[in-house]
């Protein structure tokens, strides 16, 4: 490790991915940004000669800060189903994950709650940012085993969860439509049309990466999301209709590679909430694909 400019430095480069992770974690933005903050005071103080790989060390400091504030929040204590000791797998079939893996939406992040802190601290890193279950069991302190079974118990929680509410998802052919109106419409600056085809209350989540400096990482309501796509006209010849995972999606490229895909979910002909993936890990997880139907 180098002097205190080069520490800057590295927690510059770093700190957005942070900002990714803890707020997925805990899908609040003033705590993930309080957490990350206190990452930064540790990074300042430990002894950097013990420092191998930052990114893993300020990853490590920072989920496990956000262990420690949902136990604190939630007043859990420490259950045995939380820090399982048997090494069992449980279904890690990718068919079953069916509500997750590229997107965090509104309701989502509602079940999430259903959770112990352990299971979506490994839900969040495996399923969406891909970390090894090895990397996440030195984090909760736990054998390899134990943090694959906690992530099997969270979608298994999850998949229990999400079965009453019957979350409807938009045909796909319909789902097309709407997002292809939402790029042309964005595209021209054309506020009526976007008004027509965004759910009243529809909310935009998005990775720091994606955002100018200081921008919320979540907003509600057509006029906030409306406002919001400024950015996206200012990389309209840089943006095309997709398929993300199966479903019809936007990605932005530059330098023939994928910068920034955008997740949307569609419910009555509108969209109801749309995540804007720039984290390099989340984007790694997701299967983008250009469509073969031509834009509406």
């Amino acid at each position: 490790m180098g002097g205190a400019g080069d520490r800057a430095e590295a927690f510059a480069r770093e700190r957005p991915h942070l900002l990714a992770v803890a707020f997925r974690i805990l899908g609040s933005e003033a705590d993930a940004q309080d957490v990350v903050q206190e990452a930064w005071t540790r990074y300042v103080r430990a002894d950097g000669a013990g420092i191998r790989n930052v990114q893993a060390w300020l990853t490590t400091v920072v989920t496990r800060l956000c262990l420690d504030l949902l136990r604190r929040s939630r007043e859990l204590p420490r259950r045995p189903e939380d820090l399982p000791a048997a090494a069992g797998g449980g279904g890690d079939d990718p068919q079953e994950v069916a509500l997750l893996a590229g997107e965090l939406t509104e309701a989502v992040t509602v079940v999430l709650e259903e959770l112990t802190p352990p299971q979506r601290v490994a839900f969040i890193l495996h399923d969406v940012f891909g970390m090894p279950f090895e990397e996440i069991a030195r984090i909760l302190g736990t054998t390899p085993g134990a943090a694959k079974k906690l992530g099997s118990r969270a979608r298994g929680r999850l998949r229990r969860a999400a079965e009453p509410r019957a979350w409807p998802e938009a045909d796909p052919r319909e789902a097309r439509r709407v997002v292809s109106a939402f790029l042309k419409a964005a595209r021209e600056g054309d506020l009526d049309g976007l008004v027509a085809v965004l759910h009243p209350e529809v909310t935009r989540t998005a990775d720091p990466q994606a955002l100018p400096a200081g921008a919320p990482q979540r907003v509600r309501g057509v006029r906030a999301v409306v406002a919001e796509t400024r950015a996206l006209r200012e990389n309209a010849r840089r943006a095309r209709l997709v398929t993300v995972d199966g479903r019809p999606g936007i990605a932005i490229w530059s330098d023939r590679r994928v910068r920034t895909a955008l997740i949307f979910r569609i419910a009555g002909g509108r969209i109801t909430h749309y995540d804007v993936v720039a984290d390099p890990h989340r984007l790694a997880r997701l299967r983008i694909e250009e469509s073969p139907h031509v834009e509406e």
